[in-house]
């Protein structure tokens, strides 16, 4: 079995898991338990509780569900982007590319997580966890096409050159409709970037939460449950604390496998 398969498997199997839990009757990520707040594990609650009494492997199992539906859906909307903006700049006017890369380059210039920091905190947070969590995911698909539109942009420019190009260009075929052919000769380039781009926006989801920028309570995120690291008298009360972290390890893990061989 290949790297790319077996983490494929993994993941499905952590996603169909996840599901289970939620989906079960009764679960709830926001009950809280009074009478077993930092319990350990048990028939009722088998990664035990938080500090709210709430049920971990609930909020655990909701916390990847969510973050890995936002990073998909954030990474094909910045891949889409990407591909625009770097398809554009390869084949419109020059100053037009000029201008382009130079932006790129800007945000290239700029630590991302500072960039992410500081659109989030420009942005209201009297808002319901539900938009919390589309306009974190939306910052983050809109501050990162920048390094996947300068590599579209590079084999795009190889592509003019190509020999169906030159044909084209022979042929009469308009710019417009060489473009349509031309993103598919740019899958090979853009499928990797899009699978690069989901561990990448589940690690950033996860730090911003950990800053408070993130997704709102009650809905649980990667980075709320990591937070609770930082208190060390949780820590010496329950172990189940470093399971999120764990998951999250397993999770990337297997991001990383299945985008490895792509």
């Amino acid at each position: 079995m290949s790297l790319r398969r077996g983490a494929l498997w993994v993941l499905v199997g952590l996603i169909l898991t996840a599901g289970a839990v939620v989906a079960r009757p009764g679960a709830s990520y926001a009950h809280q338990d009074r009478e077993a707040t930092l319990a350990g594990s048990s028939m009722q609650h088998p990664a035990g509780t938080d500090d709210f009494g709430r049920d971990r492997l609930i909020r655990v199992s909701a916390a990847l569900l969510i973050s890995l539906t936002g990073s998909i859906v954030g990474a094909a909307l910045t891949t889409a982007a990407a591909a625009g903006v770097g398809t554009l700049a390869a084949f419109g006017p020059k100053v037009v590319g000029w201008s382009t890369m130079l932006v790129c380059d800007a945000f290239l210039a700029l630590p991302w997580m500072f960039l992410l920091m500081m659109v989030r905190s420009a942005l209201p947070f009297t808002m319901s966890p539900a938009h919390s969590a589309a306009i974190t995911f939306l910052v983050l698909a809109a501050l990162g096409w920048p390094a996947c539109a300068r590599a579209v942009y590079r084999g795009a420019v190889a592509q003019r050159t190509s020999g169906w190009m030159l044909h084209a260009r022979a042929t009469g075929l308009h710019r417009t409709q060489m473009i349509r052919y031309l993103l598919p000769n740019l899958l090979s380039l853009l499928l990797p970037q899009f699978l690069v781009s989901i561990p990448a926006f589940v690690i950033a989801e996860a730090n911003l939460g950990a800053l408070g920028l993130g997704i709102s309570e009650p809905l649980p995120s990667w980075g709320g449950m990591l937070f609770e690291l930082n208190n060390s008298a949780m820590l010496l009360e329950t172990r189940w604390v470093f399971f999120p972290l764990a998951l999250l390890v397993v999770v990337l893990l297997a991001l990383e496998g299945t985008a490895a061989e792509a």
